[in-house]
């Protein structure tokens, strides 16, 4: 567990960081002296402009957090649910060196979506879609409720908080399109095979498994973190088994939440 994490559970830190107003504060502060940053080696940019994205950078790039799972000579395709800013797009760029990747990214908040584009552009990534909405949407209908928090990490379809966590605010209830990802793929790369799909979506990746076996039958390799208050590892193993996975290796797991990789058998 890097420091973060560890701050992050402590229910101090989160009244002194309410108190002192540090989310908006930071916020503010970046949102006027944007911190722009060029990963050494493949020139690729990013941007911070909130305190959660400087800390998920930090994860991501410095911490390794996604480990081998970018295969440099056999990726080309993507697609990232629960992009939030854009970072694994940015990662994907960096460890193949290209910028001719294609890929969506998907995200149900617009905000989110707004940075993710900005990213993909300053990149050249012209062939890498950002898509506003939501996948593994249950229920009947083109929209689903969805739950912003304060903080843009953790908001999800269903308002539960983490239980190793302090609640980072209230929950906002906005309405959403769903997406068919199986027919979002097909319409902008036809028949092509994904190599990789990276799953965070906050407990949607039970419906998302159990209803998108079209779009799986395409995918090579997924990165998935999985949350035990909303769906346990032995469940979700089990979707996957039925679509044809197995698991390679479990990246990190804690108390409430894991990151793993499963390859098709």
């Amino acid at each position: 567990m890097s420091l973060f994490e560890y701050l992050d559970r402590l229910p101090v830190v989160h009244l002194v960081v309410r108190w002192l107003r540090v989310r908006q504060l930071v916020g503010f502060l970046l949102n006027v002296f944007s911190l722009n940053r060029t990963l050494p080696g493949s020139g690729v940019q990013y941007r911070c402009r909130d305190l959660e994205t400087l800390l998920m950078a930090h994860r991501v790039f410095v911490g390794n957090s996604y480990g081998n799972v970018i295969d440099s000579k056999t990726t080309r395709t993507f697609v990232d649910l629960g992009c939030n800013v854009g970072l694994f797009a940015a990662l994907c760029a960096h460890e193949t060196g290209r910028r001719d990747l294609h890929g969506l990214m998907v995200d149900a908040n617009p905000a989110m979506i707004e940075e993710t584009r900005w990213l993909l552009a300053a990149n050249g990534l012209d062939k890498v879609v950002a898509l506003h909405g939501l996948v593994g949407g249950a229920g009947a209908g083109d929209t689903a409720e969805f739950y912003l928090l304060p903080s843009h990490l953790g908001s999800s379809q269903f308002p539960v908080y983490d239980p190793s966590k302090p609640p980072k605010g209230a929950w906002k209830k906005v309405a959403v399109p769903k997406i068919d990802l199986e027919a979002a793929w097909k319409k902008h790369f036809g028949g092509a095979r994904c190599h990789l799909l990276k799953v965070n979506i906050e407990g949607s990746e039970k419906e998302l498994f159990r209803t998108e076996s079209l779009f799986l039958r395409r995918v090579d390799k997924i990165v998935v973190e999985w949350h035990k208050w909303l769906l346990s590892r032995e469940s979700m193993e089990e979707l996957l088994r039925s679509q044809g996975f197995a698991l390679v290796e479990i990246l990190r797991e804690t108390e409430s939440l894991g990151d793993a990789v499963y390859q098709r058998s």
